[in-house]
């Protein structure tokens, strides 16, 4: 009697959308240390009360993408709805920080969220299947 094992088969869609997202997390992460603590005064800023919550909720999204990406034992399911959260709070703050702040480079952090955001749905419809 043969005994026959199927091993599960990868979500690639997903390992590749926490690639992504770990990079992603990581440059801005790496960007918002550097404006933060080690150089504040070559950060724009245009006044407290935008600027805090700016900065709370754009740590809040790279914590995301770095969960996304990092976080042990997760649920796929849970890694595609911590991506489905953390994609428009990334939206939305590129947007605010094109026109508040004048940063034409958050354009290239836009197209890498619809990259992940795209990602993440695609593994959403496999893991759906």
């Amino acid at each position: 009697m043969t005994t026959t094992i199927t091993a599960p088969t990868r979500n690639i869609a997903l390992v590749t959308a926490r690639v992504v997202a770990g990079l992603l997390g990581s440059v801005q992460l790496a960007g918002a240390t550097y404006f933060l603590f080690i150089a504040p005064e070559e950060a724009v800023w245009v006044n407290l009360w935008l600027d805090v919550p700016i900065v709370a909720l754009t740590l809040s999204g790279i914590l995301l993408k770095l969960g996304i990406a990092f976080l042990p034992g997760l649920s796929a399911a849970r890694r595609i709805g911590m991506g489905f959260v953390a994609f428009p709070l990334g939206i939305v703050l590129t947007l605010v920080k094109i026109t508040a702040y004048s940063e034409s480079e958050s354009l290239v952090f836009l197209v890498f969220d619809a990259v992940l955001f795209l990602l993440l749905a695609l593994s959403w419809r496999a893991t759906r299947r």
